[in-house]
């Protein structure tokens, strides 16, 4: 993938501290917070614009957690139901009992632009594999809906500038999909492989104001920036981590790539870190829940 490239980037590490399984970066482009999630330790990790840290302890593993538009707090995706997160407290506002299997977790999870929420499910252990899971969209109006089933590591997500195309990643496929995207509606249709990857796994993902797609290559340390139509690699980051889990823009020029990543089982000096890395290209503001 190196030499097909026309740009590359370095990623640089933004904090000392490491995590198990970094994902979910988040940045508040009202507020300038910028948060994570270790999702095995149940932790919701926040950077404020000052460099001050803040952290909310959940108990269980935590997916995902996105802003609520009225800011202060979050929608945590977990294992027994999504729930409201503050730096005082949480609180469950829907149970997925009747949506998650015994042996499934919340993974990835993204608002598209009416704020509904979209995420996915995924198994615990490697041995439940090929069990799968699904992928929902909730709605405080509508509840929670089956988007699609069956899928074996529900992933990033991302939604074309025109609101016509819903991309997908299936790590388990270690595929990007697209599909045809009803945006007042939220329904999807006609999905399509846009690209396979044989070295690493797609996993995180977001895109730029060109509609460009840049996904985290899990075993690939680097972030991808992929055309929407041919799949074809035009830049590339470089992280010095070999697990990359996720990407969001962020900064006040929306020109900043967050990068997360995961330490577990690695020994890497940086493996587990979160990183940043400035690029020539901006994201769209990030969707916030309701």
């Amino acid at each position: 993938m190196k030499d097909t490239v026309s740009k590359e980037y370095q990623a640089k590490r933004v904090l000392d501290e490491k995590f198990i399984l970094g994902e979910g970066p988040f940045y508040d482009n009202k507020s300038g917070i910028l948060t994570w999630v270790d999702i095995k330790t149940g932790t919701l990790h926040g950077l404020e614009p000052d460099g001050e840290r803040f952290w909310i302890q959940t108990g269980q593993y935590l997916g995902a957690a996105i802003p609520y538009r009225e800011g202060g707090a979050y929608l945590g995706v977990m294992t027994t139901g999504l729930y409201r997160l503050e730096r005082t407290g949480i609180q469950r506002v829907f149970s997925l009992e009747n949506y998650f299997q015994d042996f499934q977790r919340a993974n990835d999870a993204k608002c598209d632009g009416q704020g509904r929420l979209w995420f996915g499910s995924m198994p615990l252990f490697p041995k439940d594999r090929e069990r799968g899971g699904n992928l929902y969209c909730f709605a405080p109006d509508k509840g929670c809906e089956k988007k699609i089933s069956h899928t074996i590591v529900a992933n990033g997500m991302a939604w074309a500038n025109d609101g016509k195309t819903f991309y997908f990643v299936d790590s388990g496929h270690r595929s990007v999909y697209a599909y045809e995207y009803e945006e007042n509606t939220g329904e999807i249709h006609n999905g399509r492989i846009l690209l396979t990857l044989e070295n690493g796994t797609p996993d995180g993902m977001t895109i730029d104001n060109e509609g460009m797609l840049w996904v985290a290559v899990w075993g690939g340390g680097m972030v991808g920036r992929f055309h929407p139509e041919t799949g074809k690699l035009l830049e590339r980051v470089d992280v010095p981590a070999a697990q990359v889990s996720s990407c969001c823009f962020g900064g006040p020029g929306k020109d900043t790539l967050y990068i997360t990543s995961s330490g577990e089982g690695m020994n890497g000096a940086e493996d587990g870190c979160l990183f940043a890395c400035k690029v020539d290209a901006a994201g769209m503001d990030n969707v916030c829940y309701g």
